[in-house]
């Protein structure tokens, strides 16, 4: 959170949803945007690209890390 806290970013995108549900306490995170911030800077949980989560394949993969990118370009 220090790091988010200085750097500022606009988005700070976590790579899988577990790792994302462990780092803040929130069990019930599912992949996309989450309502929680650290300060002005919005977090997208993100499918891990490990060859272990098999559900997601590159395809759909692909369209959520474009929704990320289509909403970090909209909000500038």
């Amino acid at each position: 959170e220090e790091k988010v806290l200085r750097l500022r970013p606009r988005w700070l995108a976590v790579a899988g949803v577990t790792a994302y549900r462990v780092a803040f306490g929130d069990k019930k995170a599912k992949i996309g945007p989450q309502t929680r911030t650290i300060g002005d800077t919005r977090i997208w949980a993100l499918p891990n690209p490990s060859g272990l989560n098999a559900h997601w394949t590159l395809t759909t993969m692909a369209e959520e890390y474009g929704r990320l990118r289509a909403a970090a370009e909209a909000n500038g």
